[in-house]
């Protein structure tokens, strides 16, 4: 009886063994997180890494629109915006250049430090992020550019949180 038992023993862990057959998948999660302040889009998803601008012949660029949000975590500051340089777009040799502006709620943007007043920002509290505001960026003077292309730039909002409390 034990033999016989030692032989099931020996057959369950033989099969075990041949069935063991298994993949290992390795994720990498990453996130870039600043507890105080964020920049989605109105929906909460994150901004688009990239977006495309689409050129009309006869018109130029076409702007990009988006609405986003901005967030906090502290219900009393204002939030400051601005852009890390003046924003365009160039072609691969970099020799040619359109200009882009940037705006956000209908206040253009640029190095300057925009102020965004909390009370009219979160009229609802910080809970749910600020009001969707309309982020548009689109060539500074419309018309036809001069030479064809691939072009490329970045467009860079820096967005900080006032260090004291609003006043109003």
């Amino acid at each position: 009886m034990k033999s016989i038992f030692k032989i099931a023993l020996s057959s369950a862990a033989l099969l075990t063994a041949i069935n063991a057959n298994a993949v290992q998948q390795d994720i990498t999660v990453t996130a870039d997180i600043d507890p105080t302040i964020a920049i989605t889009q109105a929906d909460n998803s994150a901004l688009p890494a990239s977006i495309t601008m689409q050129y009309l012949p006869s018109k130029g660029l076409e702007a990009y629109r988006n609405n986003i949000k901005l967030w906090s975590n502290t219900a009393d500051r204002d939030l400051n915006v601005s852009l890390a340089s003046s924003p365009s777009l160039t072609d691969q040799s970099g020799n040619n250049a359109i200009p882009l502006s940037v705006t956000l709620n209908g206040q253009k943007l640029s190095a300057t430090t925009t102020v965004f007043n909390y009370a009219t920002t979160f009229p609802a509290g910080i809970t749910n992020g600020s009001a969707a505001m309309p982020l548009i960026i689109s060539q500074t003077t419309a018309g036809v550019a001069t030479a064809s292309g691939k072009y490329s730039g970045i467009v860079s909002l820096v967005v900080t949180q006032a260090t004291a409390k609003n006043a109003g």
